[in-house]
């Protein structure tokens, strides 16, 4: 995964999954503190975890695969993968198709 994209991932996540990481961080070290995470959640706030995946859009029949087919710890790690992974795809997506503004246009038609 390149660098800005991990960095990215890992901000978004910071902000809006809770988690804490180094100011230089690699995916294992992500991976893992996002694991963390989700382990605390599924036992503390089920409804935040649904909510977290609900936000990144994550399959929900790939995370019932990951329920029925893996054991504790491994499935959190999984989890977490799955989440990094989407929301990574989110951001490549919109940087791919992010149009530049028109500067030929009005203010009226930029809305």
């Amino acid at each position: 995964m390149e660098k800005k994209y991990l960095e990215a991932t890992g901000s978004w996540l910071q902000e809006n999954a809770g988690i804490q990481l180094p100011s230089a961080f690699s995916l294992e070290d992500l991976e893992r503190a996002l694991a963390a995470q989700i382990e605390m959640l599924v036992e503390r706030d089920f409804q935040q975890f649904v909510l977290l995946l609900y936000q990144v859009d994550v399959s929900e029949r790939k995370v019932k695969d990951i329920l029925a087919s893996q054991n504790y710890p491994e499935v959190y790690r999984s989890i977490a993968r799955l989440i990094i992974d989407r929301q990574t795809e989110k951001i490549i997506s919109r940087e791919t198709y992010r149009q530049p503004p028109d500067p030929q246009a009005s203010e009226e038609e930029k809305w």
